[in-house]
């Protein structure tokens, strides 16, 4: 019975606990469903169609006068949790949300990519990161022109300027294609990183003065340096091992990355975001020469944004739909420059996917592998001049019997590289 009660005791103890879990975790979940909802509703608000105005028109028409009110409905609704809630749960909320986009891309991503414990994943992500940043001026400049023109397009009404940005819209598609296409025969540079950081920090150890030791020191053997020499004769063997370690494992993983085929699947998203921009950049153009002169189009309703995002896709696949068709010149250019880039989105799948940009990749990694694997036998032979040891080993062997802070570090990394 005593037993019983104990048991009993800690069930209940328990309890609160579980609920609370999974309180957290029920609200955990809808601030990611509202953050979702949220960004989903304003991308697809900016860039596609009212489809808030859509919904309401064609479903509960007499209330489509309250989203004139949306604003205030929505401070409103705010003001409201806010009276009956905390002050900090609302503004961590309402940052949480605000700023969703950016915790994805710096938290959330990252923190996935760790969880999995791969590394190949972990380059395949940092490759994105790099190649972005190299090309950020062009995808700024770009970016920026085709955000204005889309403004143009969806809020003007000025032929002048809708023409203007419909050119504008056609001139960055061709750059795009253009730069993605000029990049295939070009190296990218985007594994050429690794070996200029991993070049650079071998320069800077091996020049610092502090992992420079007097010619006195490095004929004395080791029991007889004082505490002070000690110090800084581990400090740079432990220093000049770490680095040949991590050398040679950034260059086995990149190799074990090579053999992933990760690199076909980053060009098969090449592929989809080229088809995902065309799609859209001739929606918006056809979208714009209808705002020009309906007569452009001949369709069987009023078209909305969307039936032009129909049409352009099917465009893209040459499968005309009946719903809406170019009737005139100006348009019929437009279908079939859009055709055009049809051809030219398939000719860059194949270089990306199938020839010469898979091999380019491959030689451009066993560049960079060997680049680290010398580095690490550069910094290798510094150990042995400088330090008098006759190999790694014997260095790895010195630190641990000398109770370094990185032993455990560097058998782990040499576990993982043999």
């Amino acid at each position: 019975m005593i037993e019983s009660g104990k048991i009993g005791k800690q069930i209940a103890a328990q309890q609160p606990k579980r609920e609370s879990g999974i309180v957290g975790r029920s609200l955990a979940l809808i601030r990611e469903v509202i953050a979702t909802l949220f960004w989903v509703y304003v991308v697809a608000k900016v860039f596609v169609f009212d489809f808030d105005i859509f919904l309401l028109e064609k479903f509960s028409p007499d209330y489509a006068w309250l989203l004139k009110y949306k604003f205030f409905i929505l401070i409103g609704a705010v003001a409201s949790i806010w009276l009956v809630t905390k002050n900090r749960h609302v503004l961590l909320w309402t940052a949480y949300i605000f700023f969703y986009p950016a915790i994805v891309l710096f938290w959330k991503i990252p923190f996935f990519v760790f969880k999995q414990k791969s590394w190949i994943l972990a380059i395949a992500l940092s490759d994105a990161v790099i190649s972005f940043f190299r090309s950020i001026k062009f995808s700024f400049i770009t970016a920026s022109f085709f955000l204005v023109s889309l403004a143009i397009i969806f809020g003007s009404s000025n032929e002048v300027l809708l023409w203007l940005s419909i050119t504008v819209l056609v001139v960055i598609l061709s750059a795009v294609y253009l730069h993605r296409f000029v990049l295939v025969f070009k190296p990218s540079g985007v594994y050429q990183v690794y070996s200029k950081i991993f070049s650079w920090l071998g320069k800077v150890l091996s020049s610092s003065p502090a992992y420079a030791l007097d010619e006195t020191l490095t004929s004395l053997p080791i029991e007889s340096l004082d505490e002070k020499q000690l110090e800084k004769w581990v400090t740079g063997v432990q220093t000049f091992v770490l680095f040949n370690r991590t050398c040679l494992f950034v260059a086995r993983k990149l190799k074990a990355y090579q053999g992933s085929g990760l690199n076909v699947v980053s060009s098969v998203l090449i592929i989809l975001v080229l088809i995902g921009l065309t799609v859209f950049s001739f929606a918006a153009v056809n979208f714009g020469l209808y705002k020009i002169n309906q007569h452009f189009f001949a369709s069987s309703a009023v078209p909305t944004f969307f039936t032009f995002f129909y049409y352009s896709f099917n465009n893209l696949l040459f499968n005309p739909i009946q719903d809406i068709v170019a009737v005139t010149p100006i348009s019929q250019i437009g279908s079939m420059t859009e055709s055009f880039f049809a051809l030219f989105l398939i000719a860059i799948f194949v270089s990306l996917v199938l020839s010469v940009r898979s091999q380019r990749q491959i030689d451009e990694l066993n560049e960079v592998i060997k680049s680290l694997e010398e580095q690490g036998t550069v910094m290798e032979g510094r150990i042995r001049d400088q330090y008098k040891l006759n190999n790694i080993e014997e260095a790895m062997a010195a630190l641990q019997k000398l109770n370094s802070i990185f032993t455990d570090l560097v058998y782990r990394i040499t576990e993982s590289i043999r």
